[in-house]
């Protein structure tokens, strides 16, 4: 199984969004930004499979309690791709941090090949570096973080900017790996149930 997690809660009282006239957002970006590239790869009718599995979770912002209760309906086989914002340093659309695994990362090298993106096996998130790829690794060793990156501040105190390109990055490498996902199981003789 492929599953995509995202946590739909926010550490705000009040939610405020901005679309500036480059296309940039500026807003309480954490988490809407990837609960909002998650639905548009759903919506896109590309991620019709399957072995796929999307989790919009709760209590992340807190103590990771709907990451919790995902964590125990996994399997030690499946491969989790965690969707949030990041303030990792970076010029391309995306960042996947992380992913330590050789097995997710071959797999996303091969799903993501011709987009840009940096690759990491740890977080070199400097504001924040706890996720729920810490819940699921407990369980999964096929686990990344696919960052949304965020400029401008610390994206859990207030407003942050997000480039328009970052959103449809995220959007298409998630269609991708959807799309790849049982192929490459099949090339690895890895189980997708």
């Amino acid at each position: 199984m492929l599953v995509i997690s995202c946590h739909a809660d926010t550490g705000f009282m009040t939610h405020r969004l901005a679309r500036e006239a480059d296309g940039t957002v500026f807003g309480h970006l954490d988490n809407f930004s990837g609960v909002y590239s998650v639905m548009q790869a759903y919506f896109s009718g590309r991620m019709d499979r399957e072995n796929v599995r999307i989790e919009l979770t709760y209590g992340e912002e807190v103590d990771f309690a709907g990451a919790q209760e995902v964590l125990e309906t996994l399997s030690p086989h499946d491969f989790v791709i965690v969707v949030d914002v990041t303030g990792t340093p970076t010029g391309k659309g995306l960042v996947i941090e992380k992913c330590a695994d050789p097995l997710m990362r071959e797999f996303a090298t091969v799903a993501l090949r011709g987009m840009e993106y940096d690759l990491y096996e740890g977080c070199p998130d400097p504001i924040a570096n706890q996720d729920e790829v810490d819940v699921y690794r407990d369980k999964c060793r096929a686990v990344c973080f696919l960052g949304l990156p965020c400029a401008g501040g610390d994206y859990n105190a207030g407003r942050v900017r997000c480039r328009e390109e970052s959103l449809k990055a995220v959007t298409e490498a998630l269609c991708r790996m959807v799309e790849r996902f049982h192929d490459f199981c099949a090339e690895k003789g890895i189980r997708e149930d």
